[in-house]
Formats: C-alpha cells, structure tokens, sequence
C-alpha cells in the first residue's frame, strides 16, 4: 500500500527542470518510491559508488556532497557509514526531495540539505573530511559565479573554486565536465582531450592539493581504473560522460 507521501517524492523526482532525469536512485529510496520502473538510468552511479567504496574511507566521516542532485551519493555516503552529510543543490525539487527521503528514512538529522548552489568563496565554517565535487565546476557562469566570464578567466576561476577547498575539505573527489556550462559548443580544450583536462587539473591545484588517484571507467565493464597508456585516449564510442575522469585530491593545508 502506497503511504501518501509515496505520490510526492516521485513527483518530486520525475518533474521535469534543469538537471532533471539525470541521476540514479539510490536503492534505499525503492521503499518509498514503489515503481522505479521509468526513473532514470542514471549516469554510472552505481560504478562511480563502486569507486568511491574502494578510495575512500567513510566510516564516522563527514561529507560534504556539492550539487547532489537527487542525493544518490548522499544517501551513498550514509551507507557506507558516514557520521554526517551536507548536500547542496539548487534545484528546489532535488532539495525537497532529499530532505523528504531522508526524513522518511530517519536520517534528517545525519542529511543537512541546502537548497543553494554552492559558491566556493570560502565561507564554510566546517572541516569535512570527505567532499564530493561531481561534475560541478564546469557549470561556473550558469549555476554560480559570473555569467560574464570569458573562457579563459572561467577556466582560471575553476581553479580558484576547487583551491578554496582546500581549507576545509581533507579529500575532495573532483570530476570535471569537458564543456563550459556543458555546452558542446564551447570545449574548455579544443579536442577534449582527458590528457588536457587532467594536465589541467594537475598544474591548477599544486601547491593546495596533492594529486593522488586519477581514474576512468573501462568501456567494457564500467568499472572505474587507473587512468594508463591504454586508456588515456578519448573515445568518442563510449560518450562524453563516459570519458570524464575522476581525480582524488587530498588537501594541503589540513592534516
């Protein structure tokens, strides 16, 4: 029997809006949503989760989830163990379902929701031990910072976002999007090369970040590795998204 909020999230979920249709659920959200059948794919959640329970260690952690969308990661971060999540998300139906679910779910307490596109200026008070920066920054002069950027400056402030981190997130998992605002007509490299997007991340964060994982998914089985010789090359076969990597930052400046 369908409980009367059951109706809402899953209206909440499907309504169509800016990065609507774009993300997983998260299994432990099947209760409350009955049929699943027509959600979305979803964009190598279950792979990226995957990952991320190998690189990281989330028991007692705090976590920081920037631009959370539907909070796959979010309620992922909780069942991996984590203390604790913020997630920020500007969508205001993204936010109120998060907050919906996890209410239901009996986490309200441990998911602090922020219906806000997160600015990176710095303001967060808070050390976290964990941030999960997905597919962010690329959108910098469309969901945050100034619209009148050209491409070089946004590229620039790109940076400057990720090296505010470092004050306050020990590990930050970064993966960048190949176009500005996702526009496919304005690559932030020509080409999009994953060897450009990566040298970009890697000489951009020195001295704020250390470098230590760089990985991709193999287009076989989807499982995220190493990025080497044999898979640094971009493959047009396998999509854009498929081709973006994920770098494991660990800052600095905190212990």
């Amino acid at each position: 029997m369908n409980t009367p909020t059951s109706p809402s999230l899953a209206s909440l979920y499907r309504e169509r809006s800016k990065h609507s249709s774009y993300q997983l659920v998260h299994p432990m959200l099947a209760p409350l949503l009955g049929d699943a059948t027509d959600m979305p794919a979803g964009k190598l959640e279950v792979e990226r989760q995957r990952y991320f329970a190998r690189a990281l260690s989330l028991q007692g952690a705090s976590v920081l989830d920037i631009g959370a969308n539907t909070g796959y990661f979010s309620f992922g971060a909780i069942e991996r163990g984590a203390h604790r999540v913020r997630c920020y998300e500007g969508n205001a139906q993204h936010a109120q379902f998060i907050r919906t679910s996890a209410d239901r779910l009996g986490l309200g307490e441990r998911i602090d929701v922020r219906h806000a596109y997160f600015d990176f200026t710095g303001d967060e008070s808070e050390v976290f031990d964990v941030c999960l920066c997905l597919n962010v920054v690329h959108h910098l002069g469309d969901d945050f910072g100034d619209a009148a950027l050209s491409l070089d400056e946004a590229r620039s402030h790109m940076l400057a976002c990720v090296n505010r981190m470092a004050a306050t997130v020990r590990v930050l998992m970064l993966q960048v999007g190949f176009n500005w605002k996702g526009d496919v007509r304005t690559p932030l490299f020509a080409g999009g090369q994953k060897s450009a997007l990566i040298e970009f991340v890697q000489r951009g964060v020195e001295g704020h970040w250390s470098v230590g994982e760089i990985v991709v998914p193999d287009p076989a089985t989807r499982d995220y590795e190493a990025v080497n010789a044999a898979n640094i090359a971009r493959n047009d076969a396998i999509g854009e998204f498929m081709n973006r990597p994920i770098f494991k930052l660990r800052s600095l400046q905190l212990d």
